[in-house]
This record gives C-alpha cells, sequence and structure tokens, in this order.
C-alpha cells in the first residue's frame, strides 16, 4: 500500500516567556483518499505497478490525494467493481471491461478486439489515435464513472500440449478459455471450449483434461508454471484485452484540475511502464522456454486472417444488441481500414 503523508500537527506550544513572540503554526493540508481496487493479486507485477503509480501521484500532490490501491478480490470479486463504485463502497476500479459483460454487450468488444490488428502495438494506436478512449468515456458514463484511460495489457499466446498451426488445428482442441467472447470464437473455430476457474487450470493442463490454455502472455505464462507442461506456446494473435482505470463520476468531478491532471499523467505513466516491463518479461521468457525445449509457434498472416473473419463475425452479432457496441464495431472496421487490415 502505497505510503501516506501525515496531516500537519500544530507546533507545539512555546514555553511560556514574557514578551515571547507569536508561535504561527501552519495549517493542515486535507487529504483525500481514494479506494480503487485492482483486478490482479497484490504480488503480480501489474499490481506492483498499481501501487508505484499510486505512490507517485500522492508525491505529486504533496501527499493531498493518496490512492488505497487494493488488490483482486479485497473487496468484491473483479465483475462487481462497477456495482462497488455506484454504492460508494469503492471509489474507482483499474480492471478490464470484458469483466463486466453481463451489464451491457458493449462491454465485451470494448474488452477484447480478439484478432482485430495484427499485434498490440497497432490496436493501441485505436486508443491514441482512433476513437477508442472518447468511445470508453461514453461507455462509462453509462454506468455513472469516468474513464480515465487505457493502460497496457499485452497480446496472449496459447501454451499448448499439441503443435496449432493454423485454424484448422483448432477443431475438437480441449482448450481451457475463459468464458466471453474470446471463447465463443474459438467455439466457432471447432475447439471443445472449457470454462475453467483459474486456480483449476494448472492441475487440468498437468492431467491431461484440457490440451491447451488461452492464459496470458509469455511473461505471466512462465510464471505460473504453464510451460512445465506445454510443449509449445502459439502466438495466433487471438486475444488483446483491454484494461482501464475509471472512478466514480462523482468523486472525479470532485476533485481539484490539479488532482485529475496529476492522476490522468501519472497512469498514463503507469500504462507506458508496464508496456516496457512487460516486454522485456516477455522476451526474457520466451528465450527460457527456447532454451527449455518448448516451439515458438507464430501464425501466418493468412492464418490470422482466418481467426480475424471469426471474429468479424462475433464482433457484427454483439453490434446488433446495443448502440455503442455497434459504434466500437464500427470504429475498428474504420481504423482497421485505414491501416489496410
Amino acid at each position: 500500500m502505497p505510503s501516506r503523508r501525515d496531516i500537519l500537527k500544530a507546533a507545539a506550544a512555546a514555553p511560556f516567556v514574557l514578551a515571547a513572540p507569536a508561535v504561527l503554526t501552519r495549517p493542515a493540508r486535507a487529504q483525500t483518499t481514494l479506494r480503487i481496487q485492482g483486478f490482479l493479486a497484490a504480488a503480480s507485477p501489474t499490481h506492483r505497478a498499481f501501487e508505484a503509480m499510486a505512490g507517485k501521484v500522492s508525491e505529486r500532490t504533496g501527499g493531498a490525494l493518496a490512492l488505497q490501491t487494493l488488490p483482486a478480490g479485497a473487496v468484491v470479486g473483479p465483475p462487481e467493481t462497477i456495482n462497488a463504485v455506484q454504492a460508494g463502497i469503492l471509489d474507482g476500479h483499474y480492471s478490464s471491461s470484458s469483466f463486466f459483460a453481463a451489464r451491457n454487450p458493449a462491454f465485451i468488444v470494448y474488452g477484447d478486439t480478439g484478432a482485430s490488428y495484427d499485434d498490440v502495438k497497432t490496436r493501441d494506436r485505436w486508443y491514441a489515435e482512433g476513437e477508442g478512449e472518447a468511445i470508453g468515456r461514453d461507455l462509462y458514463a453509462r454506468e455513472n464513472m469516468h474513464y480515465v484511460a487505457n493502460v497496457f495489457w499485452p497480446s496472449e499466446h496459447i501454451p499448448s500440449r499439441v503443435p496449432l498451426r493454423g485454424v484448422s488445428d483448432l477443431e475438437n482442441l480441449k482448450i481451457r478459455v475463459p468464458p466471453g467472447m474470446i471463447s465463443e470464437i474459438f467455439g466457432m473455430a471447432g475447439a471443445a471450449v472449457v470454462n475453467l476457474p483459474g486456480g483449476e487450470v494448472f492441475n487440468a493442463f498437468q492431467s491431461g483434461v484440457i490440451d491447451a490454455v488461452d492464459w496470458a502472455s509469455p511473461g505471466q505464462n512462465y510464471e505460473v508454471g504453464l510451460y512445465r507442461i506445454a510443449r509449445y506456446s502459439v502466438d495466433a494473435a487471438h486475444s488483446m484485452p483491454a484494461t482501464e482505470i475509471a472512478f466514480s463520476r462523482r468523486v472525479w468531478e470532485g476533485l481539484s484540475d490539479e488532482h485529475r491532471t496529476a492522476l490522468e499523467e501519472e497512469i498514463r505513466a503507469m500504462s507506458a511502464g508496464l508496456r516496457e516491463q512487460i516486454r522485456a518479461d516477455d522476451e526474457a521468457a520466451l528465450e527460457r522456454i527456447r532454451a527449455e525445449g518448448v516451439e515458438i509457434i507464430e501464425w501466418e498472416a493468412d492464418e490470422v486472417a482466418k481467426l480475424r473473419a471469426l471474429t468479424s463475425q462475433k464482433q457484427d452479432e454483439i453490434a446488433g444488441q446495443d448502440e455503442i457496441a455497434a459504434r466500437i464495431v464500427a470504429s475498428h472496421r474504420a481504423f482497421q481500414a485505414e491501416l489496410g487490415l
């Protein structure tokens, strides 16, 4: 938890001396503390970056603004943070829109771009150059929240016991995929999708109940031990989740301009730092697993295009369910056209 600066105390009264000058005390500066829950465990590198960001906000504001950065589940489960913010239990969250698919179909297509882009660097241009963050603000405004900024999250690899070199290899593949759009896309490709809680994945993979795992990027896959089982790490550009930080609109509007600026700038700095940290972690992990005999499979462009077609089909289906969902999909299509995808 980031350190907090104590409220200034009044100076102790000087011993009584005739003709002693009056002792003037500086008024205490009020401190605002915001409770914000993340979506990962306290020990994760991403949560540590979240805590470091909070420390920089406190330092930058002279201790007047403090963030109490809570790990996943500290107050509520990840899918319930919006409810907690609306109830005033939390002031904000660092989360992924994918958790809120049941609230609104727009969260589904905002929370993961699937195979829409060749890589996460290109996808992130949609936030910076396209309409990504503007749409995020409109989406969160429906929940009476203020979307501050996108936070970097990497493209993901699939640890697998069997080689997966294209869409046809997904047929009948027993793969763990969390519920949501990506799960449905794998099902469209013929995979036998298994929805397992995170705590059950390793044993199911080790015992052969599943053949492959949709988990995270190589560095995180390595950290949880999946490459002790997997002989292949598959880069299919299949999943590029989005994460963001948002606050209660009431809380955000109650902050000074100085504090809002400090928060936004430090959140963007945190995102840039995570981009470099995760890239370094992934490169190190890939080097290790190659040395351990794991084959890295990067799908050819024509196979990614097949998965992109399935992604587009599912996005179009979701776009018909909600006005903002339709706007998100149309925005991606326009940006893809600009990029020639």
